[in-house]
């Protein structure tokens, strides 16, 4: 704690609320357009203490006095709920944050706080001071105790302090680091929340399970005038004039082509698995939405204006000498850098702003002219249960005629390099529907990949890359050859795990011991719905499992397909070998997701059996103890006496239940059936797991279903690019436009609403037949 700092500049004023107010307004969009909601919503406010963070408290207040229905983002702002996270990294951390937290108080802010526990993180006995990465770990943390924060107050929309002197000195950061024009636009002022990728309802995450709850976030069912006026347009619509529809629809009867009404689409069975026997469906996938919000509504004030603020209004704030050390991170040397040097007019605040601002409309222009290219792209088909998409890239046309002036050779190589990055960040958008990955490579590096499928935008003189097989970002290129040799479209998939990469793993723990013990396996109750685990980057799974082994969601294997098809019955074989032969052929299918067991759940499933009987416990008992790592290990003397002499055998079904029963006997018999539990684990570590189901497919052994639930979501993608394959994907053939017209037609006909415009010519035999009558 420090002493209050004077102001940099005495010229510089206090920002007012309604300034913050518009500030707020242009940062926080509406995430959801058709929510409903009129109820107030807490905004989440993460507090350091420092000056910019109590300004932001003190501002924060001020939204419902100002403007009573003010939103950020989807709902009226309620009074601020402030998140203060304690490091724990020096001493007198716990009593400043208590002075942080009194001055809340005074601002009639209710706040919580979040310890960090080290020894969780970095493990017992480790001075996080002597990690050398002290400041991403401590981050990583606070975005992480952050996240849950919010989500346990239902609240998705977070506020940091981070403001115009924060900005300036990222982007200095990212010059000195070598960043292009995308890294140098700085921060954005709305984002999802860092670090949290695999945490469940705070990344992206969490919008379908606020809709299934009592009171959802978001509300996006229609009110009672809206209904009103959605059945009242429904009953209008019933009563449409069948005559005015026939007239338009009998011309189309007639017509050759129907291509300027509807596109026409190529089967995807053509390019995959030509199968005899028809597959079923796959079973509905969901995707995710939703998650934690990050707001910077600061960005644009300097920090001189919000110790004005503060001064002003008389809210406390406390300094923290660790952010003057400029050997401690490289955020504090620049700040000691610029503040105490004169750097270059090229260097100095307003022009690094200026020089972000350009960056940031650059990048704008390109992605808008990645989403008209993205528009003219065929997407027929992509499916998130297998991790397939088929695209149809659209042609780009150059003129090849030279252009009026000495430089047209230039100004052609500068217009494919400007064509080639633009074909590049539309890949980059594909990529992102299939990719495990976080992070994805720059556009700049997909510049091969660009010349493969864009063999137009090659350069002058160069031969573009033959059409290829190609791996990149975790996705696997196959060009689905059309006439000329020459790729018609490529298909996306996920790639196939290479031998000496680990593969993804997600594992699921079994029903606790005390809950099965004594008991039928029919008897065996669940836990409930475990929390949604991130799979591969991909899959959002949860389980809900009776099951006494731990689970485990691995790839499918080649060594595990034939004894999963031998515990399959006949009409679940027929089933897996026609989905796997449509939907995933070749090593497609060997990227599919897999629910595996340790143990062997058949005795349990077929035979209602899995506990031994009491002598083999009583053995196990017997022979086995804890070491001081907590494993079982054989009991020497239990050895030597079980040679010396022989133990009695109770066989009795009076003594069976006097020892169930029994409290000593039944801890006894705990540590005796766990010694078990624990020996049929070790001894199936070195055998292969065993295949219980394909939950993509929906294929799993009989009589799981009793055992065994699952739920499996998709990740959250581009709204944009779902868009675009749904218009695609429902666009009817013409065949079958041409065959429901018919049918509504003659329909209308036998029912007399309408009369036939064209009337039939008569047929000569019809006529020699009237004639002789």
């Amino acid at each position: 704690m420090g002493t209050l700092p004077p102001v940099v500049h005495s010229t510089a004023r206090a920002i007012a609320p309604r300034e913050f107010l518009d500030a707020l307004h242009a940062t926080c969009n509406p995430r959801f357009p058709y929510d409903r909601g009129r109820s107030h919503k807490p905004i989440a406010l993460a507090i350091s203490g420092g000056v910019d963070s109590m300004a932001l408290a003190y501002l924060s207040t001020k939204i419902r006095t100002t403007d009573h229905w003010f939103k950020v983002a989807d709902h009226p702002v309620s009074n601020p709920v402030a998140f203060v996270v304690n490091h724990d990294l020096r001493k007198g951390m716990v009593e400043e944050v208590d002075q942080v937290i009194n001055a809340l108080r005074g601002l009639k802010i209710f706040a919580y706080v979040a310890k960090i526990d080290w020894a969780q993180v970095l493990g017992k006995g480790v001075d996080p001071n002597t990690v050398p990465n002290i400041e991403t770990l401590a981050r990583q943390q606070r975005y992480r105790k952050l996240g849950t924060f919010a989500r346990n107050c239902k609240t998705m929309s977070l506020l940091t302090a981070h403001h115009e002197d924060d900005q300036y000195e990222t982007i200095l950061m990212r010059l000195l680091s070598g960043h292009g024009y995308r890294g140098l636009r700085g921060m954005r002022p709305a984002t999802d929340i860092p670090e949290c990728y695999d945490m469940h309802g705070i990344y992206q995450s969490g919008f379908i399970d606020d809709q299934r709850s009592k009171h959802p976030v978001w509300n996006i069912y229609p009110n009672r005038a809206e209904r009103t006026k959605i059945l009242r347009a429904l009953r209008d619509d019933f009563h449409f004039d069948l005559a005015t529809f026939a007239e338009n629809a009998e011309p189309m009867m007639w017509r050759t082509d129907l291509k300027d009404a509807f596109s026409a689409d190529q089967d995807y069975d053509e390019w995959i698995a030509r199968s005899n026997k028809p597959a079923p469906p796959l079973p509905t996938m969901d995707f995710e939405d939703g998650g934690v919000m990050v707001y910077r509504p600061l960005l644009h004030f300097s920090k001189d204006r919000l110790i004005a603020t503060c001064l002003e209004n008389n809210v406390p704030w406390f300094e923290d000498h660790t952010n003057k050390d400029p050997t401690l991170t490289m955020r504090n040397a620049v700040r000691q850098m610029w503040k105490n040097h004169r750097l270059p007019e090229a260097l100095q605040k307003p022009a690094i702003l200026r020089l972000a601002e350009r960056c940031r409309k650059r990048v704008a222009f390109e992605e808008a002219e990645a989403d008209r290219l993205l528009q003219s792209a065929l997407v027929p088909h992509f499916e998130p249960s297998t991790g397939t998409l088929v695209v149809q890239l659209p042609k780009f046309r150059l003129p090849r005629v030279s252009r009026l002036s000495s430089k047209s050779p230039e100004g052609r190589q500068k217009r494919l390099d400007h064509h080639r990055y633009i074909a590049a960040l539309l890949l980059r958008k594909l990529i992102s529907m299939i990719t495990p990955e976080r992070e994805l490579n720059q556009a700049g590096q997909l510049d091969h990949l660009a010349s493969m499928l864009f063999p137009s935008l090659a350069q002058d003189g160069v031969e573009p890359p033959p059409p290829k097989p190609y791996v990149i970002c975790g996705v696997h290129f196959v060009p689905m050859m059309g006439p000329n040799s020459q790729p018609f479209r490529w298909l996306l998939t996920r790639a196939p795990y290479a031998s000496n990469v680990p593969r993804p793993r997600t594992g699921f723990w079994a029903p606790n011991i005390r809950g099965r013990w004594g008991k039928k396996p029919h008897q065996w109750k669940t836990t409930g719905w475990s929390g949604f685990k991130l799979y591969d980057g991909r899959y959002w799974i949860r389980l809900l499992s009776r099951l006494p082994g731990n689970l485990h969601v691995m790839p499918f294997e080649a060594e595990h397909q034939k004894p999963f098809k031998e515990a399959l019955d006949e009409q679940s074989k027929n089933d897996l070998a026609a989905m796997l032969k449509r939907y995933a052929p070749g090593k497609i299918r060997y990227t599919l997701p897999g629910i595996y067991s340790r143990v062997d759940v058949t005795g349990v499933i077929q035979r209602d059996e899995y506990w031994p009987d009491i002598e083999e416990l009583d053995k196990y008992g017997a022979l086995r103890k804890r070491n001081a790592d907590g494993q079982w290990e054989i009991r020497e003397e239990a050895v030597e006496n079980e040679e010396s002499k022989d133990a009695e055998k109770k066989s009795s079904d009076t003594v069976e239940q006097e020892l169930l029963h029994s409290s000593a006997s039944k801890r006894a018999r705990l540590l005796q059936a766990k010694a078990w539990e624990d020996d049929i684990t070790e001894r199936r570590t070195d055998n292969p797991p065993q295949l219980l189901a394909l939950p993509t497919l929906g294929i799993h052994i009989p009589g799981l279903e009793d055992w065994l639930r699952w739920e499996i979501r998709y990740r959250k993608l581009d709204p944009d690019m779902l868009l675009t394959v749904k218009r695609r994907k429902f666009m009817p053939k013409r065949r079958k436009v041409r065959s429901q017209i018919r049918m509504s037609y003659r329909h209308m006909l036998l029912s007399g609403l309408i009369k036939p415009r064209y009337s039939r010519p008569v047929r000569r035999r019809e006529v020699l037949k009237s004639k002789s009558k």
